[in-house]
């Protein structure tokens, strides 16, 4: 029999893939014509100069962890009194800490968007409006993060769900209003985006504060509470600011050795990975919570499965949209965009499989990060992950090709993985040889085998709509049929029949 919390994760999965469809049905289209507006050069620049902003954040990514870490951990022990103590601190905590970054950010980050980056001259000031509406931004953001870590932590989805849906029509409406007014495009769409992000915030914040009482806060400081979260935010830093700087300091590295048109088509291709990777991430979001809260009851033989079982699950559902893309990837960029920057078609392959491969990462990283015990996990993960930056900056100064960074991330990503594995059995007693028989040897022998058919599809038929119709359809029916068949246990198949059932279910009402 299905358990309560696999029909939970089930309805929350299906809100969440309806909320992505939708947007991301939309995004396919505001992409496109984002690019065709402003230009591969104004695209690039967008895409550069909101990085230096994001590597700015890499103090809030850490606390935001740890907030949706212990706000989780009190509703699994149904601790409402220290669920509110939690959420008022992290208020007070992300306050400071926009502060700290909108200091930052006006001071270093300024300094170098304009004297470090790659921009031509004649649209600096272009490119300072979209840093400055991208400060703005990230700050809104930060002092969101309880509001929506709360949101999750309560499992509500459903608010995800219809405001996702109600921003992609926004975003879509600002890419018509683009084509309709005179100004500078850039720093209309940067405004316009500004004016999405305020209004969304506030309809996540009214939600929160009305709907969980005990998320009203209420100004007190416990000095205990503060250093345990500060504590476990400075050990996790250590994570994000080697994940940042693996993104977006490739990310600069690609424009000072390149130029714009790199950044543009590097964004093109995570464009194009985020939207398959959104596809999926439904399942991943509404898995979280039950992770750490298994965790937090102490059930750990249900955490081991719940980790084994959602790694599968998340590959497979990615592998479906992923496939076809590996095979397809140069007819859909042409028949999507107006003009292709050039090296999006290797750069979207690569990126691709680094997807794949991160869904393992994600259910194992959520159950550590739920012990709170992570400096030596952070120390030495951490440390490995910083090592892409400074080897891409070599291989790239002896003249590699500008794809370089890219491979660095995805060889990097994959030997982090093994390494976490360790960490796996030291603080969750997880037996890693039954973790390599069920989830890597399985995911492994359905990626060899599921692209067979396909690919005598893809060599048998002539490029065109009808050969990407076909490629999809036989591509996701092959990853089902042979996930089904050898990729899932019994109780995996259970759930996704229930998953299956569930979205029939909503959608034939």
């Amino acid at each position: 029999m299905v358990s309560e919390n696999s029909r939970r994760i089930a309805k929350n999965t299906i809100l969440l893939y309806i909320r992505t469809i939708f947007s991301q049905l939309i995004a396919l289209y505001t992409s496109r014509k984002i690019l065709e507006v402003l230009g591969i050069d104004d695209f690039g620049i967008q895409s550069v100069v909101g990085g230096v902003v994001s590597m700015l954040t890499f103090l809030n990514g850490s606390m935001a962890i740890a907030t949706q870490r212990y706000l989780t951990i009190e509703l699994g022990k149904n601790d409402l009194e220290a669920y509110n103590k939690v959420f008022s601190m992290a208020v007070m905590i992300h306050a400071f800490l926009a502060l700290l970054i909108f200091i930052a950010a006006e001071t270093f980050g300024l300094w170098f968007v304009n004297y470090q980056l790659n921009i031509p001259a004649d649209r600096m000031v272009a490119a300072n409006f979209v840093y400055q509406a991208t400060i703005i931004m990230v700050v809104i953001g930060i002092i969101q993060t309880p509001y929506m870590s709360s949101i999750v932590a309560h499992e509500r989805m459903d608010i995800f769900a219809y405001a996702g849906m109600g921003e992609s029509v926004a975003r879509l409406l600002i890419v018509f209003a683009l084509s309709l007014i005179a100004f500078d495009k850039l720093i209309t769409y940067s405004f316009l985006g500004l004016l999405v992000s305020v209004v969304l915030a506030l309809i996540y914040r009214i939600f929160c504060v009305t709907k969980f009482e005990e998320c009203k806060f209420i100004r007190q400081w416990d000095a205990s509470l503060f250093r345990s979260m500060l504590g476990f935010t400075g050990w996790n830093m250590f994570g994000t600011i080697a994940w940042i700087l693996k993104d977006q300091g490739n990310n600069m590295l690609m424009n000072i050795f390149g130029s714009p048109a790199i950044n543009a088509a590097r964004s093109v291709s995570y464009q194009v990975a985020n939207a398959a990777r959104n596809l999926v991430s439904g399942f991943s979001t509404a898995v979280n919570p039950q992770l750490t809260k298994n965790y937090a009851a102490e059930n750990t033989q249900a955490l081991h499965r719940l980790i084994m079982s959602s790694s599968k699950i998340s590959f497979f559902l990615l592998f479906c949209v992923a496939l076809p893309l590996l095979f397809e990837i140069r007819y859909v960029l042409d028949l999507w965009l107006v003009e292709t920057p050039l090296h999006t078609e290797q750069f979207t392959r690569i990126i691709l499989i680094e997807s794949l491969w991160n869904t393992l990462d994600g259910p194992i990283i959520t159950s550590l990060l739920a012990t709170g015990r992570i400096k030596w996990y952070q120390i030495i993960v951490g440390s490995f992950m910083l090592l892409s930056l400074p080897v891409a900056y070599v291989l790239l100064r002896i003249g590699l090709p500008i794809i370089t960074p890219i491979y660095v991330s995805l060889g990097i990503i994959v030997s982090a993985s093994f390494i976490r594995l360790i960490f796996c059995k030291r603080m969750l007693s997880m037996n890693i040889r039954k973790y390599i028989f069920r989830v890597i040897v399985p995911i492994l022998t359905v990626s060899a085998m599921a692209p067979i058919i396909p690919m005598l599809v893809y060599n048998s038929m002539p490029e065109g709509l009808l050969r990407l119709v076909v490629i999809c359809i036989v591509s996701v029916a092959s990853v089902c049929a042979f996930a089904f068949a050898i990729g899932l246990n019994g109780v995996e198949r259970k759930i996704a029949i229930n998953l299956v059932g569930q979205f029939t279910k909503r959608f034939c009402k």
